[in-house]
């Protein structure tokens, strides 16, 4: 019976390491709730803490196990609090989406003097049906190498993962935005709970209700003009250049590039395609949809456009198709835009202004900008589906935060990672 027992045992699979996990901030969505919930009836300790109404509301249920906690001090004393807070609970894992928020840059400090793991989410750099899961920072701050010798050694070691049998998952644009608003809610109700909480998105909620009401006049106004335009982009076969605009406000621009905001860069464009493109060249500037409409980028181009006597050349709209613009366009010039992404996977000639992982000799334009229009440069494309591959295997999981199937296959994806089944890069 002793001799069973012991075999029983010896076959027996062994657990992965019980982690003792403390969630900070997430998108408005359920995902990091549901996430937390599932780990702990897999034997895991998950703690909550919550700095503002918008993280209150979205906290999932007091019955799931997830431990909370608050934070309601000035910001200089967070990094006492998070020092206060690892130690009592023993965590060892921090879970947050964005690295750039200053909250996050506090806890990814105090993270690498205690030793803890970071797992760091983000929007997916592969879309649709991706979610960002990097190990100790994510876009200008992830540990993928940054040289083809160092992608190509990787892709010949990657493991063989199980992508091609599941469709993408499409992401809930309404449930998106419902969400959104009802955590900007909770923020005004509850903003005497949490007394001293500032967000870090830089204009105030009451400018950003302004800009999206005037965007949704401008969508109207322009609604057949931008059909017209995405429709010629989506088919032509003349020589255009492709710049998909970011969002203003977005951290990649403010902390991964040397831009205080878009409208500088578009400057820059602009004045280099004048100067240097060819005259029967034309550039096309893709707003972003959830721009937030606070400034109108429509008019402050054309304002250039007439002063430069570009008229007839450059052209701005929003929406369409964003593959087929890629494979038309002659180029594409971004910052850093996850559509670099598809730009590659589409092998079209791609001039990287800021600080981007996909940004190497052999996948994009290493020349300065007036050099690009003449004759752009393609990606190797051999180079560029390894360092995709890469990118896959180490950085994305399968999933999306705002629908109930993606917000599914995403926790089960999640757990995988924090459990070592699925590898990720080291962070140190």
């Amino acid at each position: 019976m002793a001799a069973g027992t012991e075999a029983d045992t010896a076959t027996r699979p062994e657990l992965p390491p019980r982690r003792t996990i403390l969630f900070l901030q997430g998108l408005a969505t359920p995902f990091f709730a549901e996430l937390g919930a599932a780990l702990v009836a897999r034997g895991h300790s998950a703690h909550r803490l919550n700095f503002c109404g918008a993280d209150h509301i979205f906290r999932g249920k007091d019955e799931d196990g997830v431990k909370q906690h608050r934070f309601t001090d000035r910001p200089g004393a967070l990094a006492d609090f998070y020092r206060d807070l690892v130690t009592r609970e023993g965590i060892d894992t921090l879970l947050l989406f964005g690295d750039c928020r200053p909250i996050h840059r506090e806890a990814c400090a105090v993270a690498e003097e205690l030793g803890l793991t970071v797992y760091v989410f983000d929007e997916g750099y592969i879309r649709p049906g991706n979610v960002t899961m990097e190990a100790g920072g994510s876009n200008g701050f992830s540990h993928m190498p940054g040289t083809t010798a160092g992608v190509s050694e990787l892709y010949r070691n990657a493991p063989a993962l199980d992508h091609a049998d599941h469709p993408p998952v499409g992401t809930d644009m309404r449930r998106r935005a419902l969400m959104d608003i009802a955590g900007h809610g909770a923020n005004m109700v509850m903003k005497r709970a949490f007394p001293h909480y500032r967000g870090h998105r830089p204009a105030p909620l009451s400018a950003e209700a302004k800009g999206w009401f005037l965007r949704i006049l401008r969508t109207f106004k322009y609604k057949r003009t931008d059909q017209r335009t995405t429709a010629h982009f989506e088919l032509t076969d003349e020589p255009f250049f492709l710049v998909p605009l970011q969002l203003n406000s977005d951290y990649q621009i403010r902390m991964h590039s040397h831009y205080d905001g878009i409208m500088p860069f578009i400057s820059e464009v602009i004045s280099s395609f004048a100067a240097n493109a060819g005259a029967d060249q034309t550039l096309f500037f893709k707003n972003h949809p959830l721009d937030n409409g606070l400034i109108d980028y429509r008019s402050l181009i054309a304002g250039q456009v007439k002063a430069l006597g570009l008229e007839g050349r450059v052209f701005f709209a929003s929406g369409g198709d964003l593959d087929a613009m890629i494979s038309r366009a002659r180029g594409v010039v971004l910052i850093n835009s996850t559509v670099g992404y598809a730009t590659l996977r589409l092998g079209t000639p791609m001039k990287v202004m800021g600080k981007a992982l996909y940004d190497m000799q052999g996948l994009t334009d290493q020349r300065p900008l007036d050099g690009f229009w003449q004759n752009p440069m393609p990606p190797q494309q051999r180079l560029a589906n390894e360092f995709l591959t890469v990118v896959r295997t180490y950085t994305q999981i399968r999933g999306d935060f705002f629908s109930d199937v993606g917000i599914k296959l995403a926790i089960s994806e999640a757990i995988k990672v924090i459990e070592g089944e699925t590898p990720r890069l080291p962070a140190d």
